[in-house]
């Protein structure tokens, strides 16, 4: 099977493209050929680079945004790179186009064009991914778009499959769990890297608790931080960290107000985005995760496949992942005292920390192995194909790419417009500033 991965962004530091870089890798070993389109050269093309598989760029902005800006110019863009899309999609012929995002209005128009049978692959509830087209098309718009340009939906945990056959028919909604490649991510983490706690000035046997993820409303890393606070005042020699991005400058608001008003700065150190991430989870004594909602919860997985204990709030996604008690210990979603204590748990317990370890690297390799990742997907991808293209009639294909192209005209008005605000501004500022003398 020939199958063409559509990726939403360039860089490996974020879950959805590493994962489908997994997958590519569990196929090609299963006999497919895959190709790809990316947004960007990066992380991404690289891998696929590395992997011979042949790609295109094609410059598409997933929408970064719910303001109405941003969408307005995210479906602009999507009328831009419709005929790019078909144009890749003829010269090679796939038998299956996979979307690894619920924001590929482009690539999904274009396979219903090109009456390709079409997999969008979703990573989170339907409400927290209809927030991108919220402001412009709303519910009923992103519903379409699921159901009228998809031959079949994956949602990556049960809790997102049943927000999705909300939306959709359930005969056309799947649940397939993203895949680890243990092997590799046992290579990366043993990889040269810095001695964190050197790296932190923390003496050699400092316990230390490591979040992974944007700072965002979504991981919570505020909560992180009171949680943080609790254990510190009971454990002397524990440390935190947080790897990744700031993401919401509200999230890092909230976490830098947090740092400064409990006077964590020596204790809860923000490390940032991290090509090391592997190798740093290894360096740590226990995983915390604060995260409101997960897809699924790569992050989690990766840690206790490196044999770490993974204390969890029990939110979607996650909870479906680990089992309480046996490879991880859940606490109920916002209580910040019962993760303290189970943090402060698997810091003394050395006894129940190598049994969470142990028993989380064997759920991983069960249940999350990307051998059985890669085989599932052929799977649904084998469904899809039998279902044939999306629904989507011609008529009314020509119709949304009409509309759209009226929103681009739109667009290319509003931004000469803002440059000619902008070009006014300079010209009063430099007025006052020549005049002010």
């Amino acid at each position: 099977m020939k199958i063409l991965h559509v990726f939403h962004n360039s860089d490996l530091k974020n879950g959805v493209d590493k994962t489908t870089c997994t997958l590519i890798t569990a196929l090609k070993s299963l006999g497919s050929t895959c190709v790809a389109i990316v947004p960007a050269l990066g992380d991404v093309s690289d891998f696929l680079t590395s992997h011979d598989i042949p790609f295109q760029v094609i410059p598409y902005p997933c929408c970064k945004s719910d303001a109405w800006r941003a969408q307005f110019y995210f479906l602009a863009e999507s009328s831009r790179q419709v005929q790019e899309m078909i144009d890749f999609i003829e010269q090679h012929q796939p038998d299956i186009i996979h979307l690894n995002t619920g924001h590929l209005l482009h690539a999904g128009l274009a396979a219903a064009k090109c009456r390709i049978p079409t997999i969008w692959h979703i990573h989170a509830p339907f409400d927290n991914d209809l927030k991108r087209y919220q402001s412009s098309i709303g519910t009923g718009g992103y519903r379409w778009i699921l159901d009228n340009l998809s031959s079949h939906v994956i949602g990556v945990s049960n809790d997102v499959s049943g927000t999705i056959s909300t939306q959709i028919s359930n005969e056309r909604v799947s649940t397939l769990y993203n895949g680890i490649d243990i092997e590799a991510l046992h290579i990366s983490s043993t990889a040269d890297t810095t001695n964190i706690r050197n790296e932190l000035n923390l003496p050699d046997d400092a316990q230390l608790v490591l979040g992974v993820g944007r700072i965002s409303a979504q991981k919570d890393f505020a909560t992180f931080a009171r949680i943080a606070h609790k254990v510190v005042q009971r454990c002397d020699n524990a440390f935190f960290a947080i790897v990744g991005p700031k993401h919401e400058s509200k999230a890092t608001e909230l976490l830098d107000k947090e740092i400064r008003q409990l006077g964590l700065a020596d204790k809860l150190f923000i490390l940032g985005p991290r090509s090391d991430v592997p190798a740093l989870v290894a360096q740590s004594s226990a995983f915390l995760s604060t995260a409101i909602f997960e897809g699924q919860g790569i992050a989690a997985l990766e840690a206790m496949a490196l044999q770490k204990p993974v204390v969890a709030m029990a939110c979607q996604g996650l909870r479906e992942c680990i089992q309480d008690g046996i490879d991880g210990l859940l606490v109920e979603p916002g209580d910040e005292a019962a993760a303290a204590d189970a943090v402060v748990r698997t810091l003394n317990d050395q006894a129940l920390s190598q049994a969470l370890g142990k028993n989380g690297l064997q759920s991983v390799r069960r249940n999350f192995s990307s051998e059985q990742y890669g085989s599932e997907f052929l799977n649904i991808a084998a469904i899809a194909v039998e279902h044939g293209p999306a629904m989507a009639s011609a008529d009314v294909l020509e119709l949304v790419n009409g509309l759209l192209n009226e929103i681009n005209k739109a667009d290319q008005r509003l931004r000469a417009l803002e440059q000619q605000t902008i070009l006014q501004r300079l010209r009063l500022l430099i007025w006052h500033i020549f005049h002010s003398r």
